[in-house]
């Protein structure tokens, strides 16, 4: 079972056109989902926080369990390894940006209670300096830990194998950023290639790397392949070492965006976003059918730690793939 904590240092950031204010409008302009009014509503809406309270008490006991269990603790990583940590000190608040679990729509809502918010509308939420991290502060130091210590630290997950599928089908096959990707990673994942497979692969000045390869290249666990779009994610957030206080999952981000919204005051500022269709999610049969079953069970190992974790069953995502 892979328990390694570690995560690549130097992270290849992704190079991308940025999400500019017509964006974020848009974003704004989404019907308000705000809470319930006072009187006949309003036991339906302390029923709902109730239980979106037992939710998330449920989820960081299981994270809690899990880090127990294998025995994982501190010390707090390096600040540079908490680049992903977002954090915002007028609403107290740190996120942890997982890539590939609705990082984009919160980064969206959290722009616009952002102090960096009209830099943002010019240069996007992908822009290095558009949110500050904790990477800034220095190891130890008083402003790292009051901020570790008392603002509100929430993060989004998402079920493993679905997000690298996700992550291939955004780099390797739809995304705006295919070609820098294939620029940065495409000789490591397709260098087994036949001639003959060359040939019918490599079409339209592209090396059109298949999904089988990206999924060998991933299982060396070697540093060539290694990218935060489908590394663990609790290489990401360092869960055992920092105690979040919400751990939302995007099959339920609608109603755990709100809730952390609702938590952290940013609800009714900000428009809560509808639940958003999951292309990976919908041909993960189809796609996970040309990985032979070994090698699934083998994914299964690389992201063990984040099944138990953050409390999804491989079990059950087996079963999927066979049923669907």
């Amino acid at each position: 079972m892979w328990l390694n904590s570690s995560f690549p240092e130097e992270d290849i950031e992704e190079e991308l056109s940025p999400v500019r204010g017509d964006t974020l409008r848009k974003s704004n302009a989404l019907q308000m989902q705000t809470p319930l009014q006072k009187g006949a509503g309003e036991e339906k809406w302390e029923a709902w926080l109730a239980r979106m309270e037992e939710v998330h008490a449920a989820r960081r006991a299981t994270v809690r369990r899990a880090c127990k269990r294998h025995n994982i603790k501190g010390p707090l990583p390096p600040p540079r390894r908490l680049h992903k940590l977002r954090y915002n000190d007028p609403y107290r608040t740190v996120f942890c940006d997982v890539a590939k679990s609705g990082s984009t729509t919160m980064k969206n809502i959290l722009a616009q209670v952002d102090p960096n918010y009209k830099y943002i509308q010019k240069f996007g939420v992908y822009d290095p300096k558009a949110f500050k991290d904790l990477s800034r502060f220095k190891a130890g130091s008083r402003d790292l830990r009051h901020r570790l210590e008392n603002y509100t630290k929430f993060m989004i997950v998402r079920e493993p194998l679905e997000r690298l599928l996700s992550a291939y089908q955004d780099k390797f096959r739809y995304g705006r950023a295919v070609d820098l990707f294939e620029a940065l990673y495409g000789d490591h994942f397709v260098k087994g290639r036949t001639t003959g497979e060359k040939k019918r692969l490599e079409t339209g000045g592209r090396l059109n790397v298949t999904f089988p390869e990206f999924v060998r290249g991933v299982l060396t666990r070697r540093r060539e392949y290694k990218n935060v779009h489908w590394a663990p994610q609790h290489g990401i957030c360092h869960p055992c070492v920092i105690h979040y206080d919400y751990i939302g999952h995007l099959d339920t981000m609608g109603d755990d965006v709100k809730f952390i919204m609702h938590k952290t005051g940013i609800l009714g500022k900000v428009a809560a976003p509808t639940q958003a269709a999951r292309r990976a999610d919908d041909n993960m049969a189809k796609m996970y059918a040309e990985i032979p079953h070994e090698d699934i069970i083998k994914l299964g190992e690389v992201f063990s730690f984040d099944y138990e974790a953050y409390g999804f069953s491989f079990d059950d995502t087996l079963k999927k793939l066979k049923t669907q």
